[in-house]
């Protein structure tokens, strides 16, 4: 009897798991088709500032209605580069700023 209650147990928990992911995925899927209508719902300059295109937009419908159109519109803008911010220069040279953490920062002042 024991064994059928664990049995019994283990199999509601994998259920409950699966069920789980399920539930997630129509989640996913329901944020990436809003994330897409508010992206249909941008004017061309907004678009244009995201690296994205009209164009894009009905590329990704290619998706198919369980796919994510999201991914296909994020890759286009990645391709061209946006989204990116530039990487600012190294810096050469000693810091003009003390280093309040080294030992010698620490020492009393001499009166």
């Amino acid at each position: 009897m024991a064994m059928i209650t664990a049995t019994l147990a283990s199999a509601l928990i994998q259920v409950a798991a699966v069920t789980r992911r399920q539930v997630e995925a129509v989640k996913s899927w329901r944020q990436a088709r809003r994330d897409y209508a508010a992206l249909c719902e941008m004017d061309d300059n907004t678009l244009a500032d995201l690296g994205l295109s009209r164009g894009d937009l009905r590329d990704a419908t290619a998706a198919g209605f369980f796919g994510d159109p999201t991914v296909i519109v994020a890759t286009r803008a990645a391709e061209r580069g946006h989204g990116r911010r530039p990487q600012p220069a190294a810096l050469v040279g000693p810091s003009l700023v003390p280093d309040v953490a080294s030992p010698l920062a620490r020492v009393a002042p001499c009166n």
